[in-house]
């Protein structure tokens, strides 16, 4: 099973392959942490595969453009997101959200002595996170099923409405950040259909 699902995840990013497994092996060598996978059995969230190093270093130049103060991951898994933009934006605040015991239990570890580091364990979908007042949220595909993500975005954009906020979207399927009309993307860079990433805002307009 672990075979099938690694070969799953080497397929999907096709002929980047070879760049993705370079930045791979620079991260690992510098230290970073959050190197777990997770295959889920959970029915509602996704397998936790981290997001590759090659995404984050590129969102890294695009939020050195942006103002953004707390940084929230929902679905943090082993944290690597949080520990990577942590080093290379050291005056912010990061939030992390974990729903499975394991991943929570292994960030609250690697983080405990990070004073602007927090890492809750809760179902995001279920919790009322709002009340961290982030301003950026990253979502690197914690659902299962896109369209429950899209049921999640369109139930909580009332909140999101409330002030000025960045999005990125990790490896979903492009179309669907597209069709999310409240939302204005202002850069991505996609290797496939389905990996990638989107950077957004909300499309004020059609508020």
């Amino acid at each position: 099973m672990l075979i099938k699902n690694l070969l799953r995840i080497v397929k999907s990013y096709k002929f980047s392959l070879i760049i993705i497994a370079f930045y791979e092996i620079i991260y690992l060598l510098k230290g970073f942490k959050g190197n777990k996978f997770h295959f889920s059995e959970n029915n509602k969230m996704s397998d936790d595969i981290p997001c590759p190093y090659y995404f984050l270093t590129k969102i890294k130049k695009e939020l050195q453009e942006e103002d953004f103060n707390i940084f929230i991951d929902l679905g943090c898994g082993s944290g690597r997101i949080i520990d990577f933009f942590s080093k290379n934006f050291s005056d912010k605040k990061f939030i992390g959200i974990e729903h499975f015991n394991d991943q929570y239990e292994y960030c609250k570890k690697i983080f405990k002595e990070k004073e602007n580091i927090y890492i809750f364990q809760d179902d995001f979908t279920k919790s009322d996170f709002f009340r961290y007042n982030s301003d950026c949220y990253f979502f690197n595909n914690p659902f299962r099923n896109e369209k429950e993500f899209v049921k999640f975005m369109d139930l909580n954009k009332k909140f999101f409405f409330k002030k000025k906020i960045i999005f990125i979207f990790a490896n979903y399927n492009k179309k669907t950040i597209y069709n999310l009309k409240y939302l204005k993307t202002i850069k991505n860079f996609y290797i496939s259909e389905n990996k990638g990433y989107s950077i957004c805002y909300l499309n004020n307009d059609l508020k």
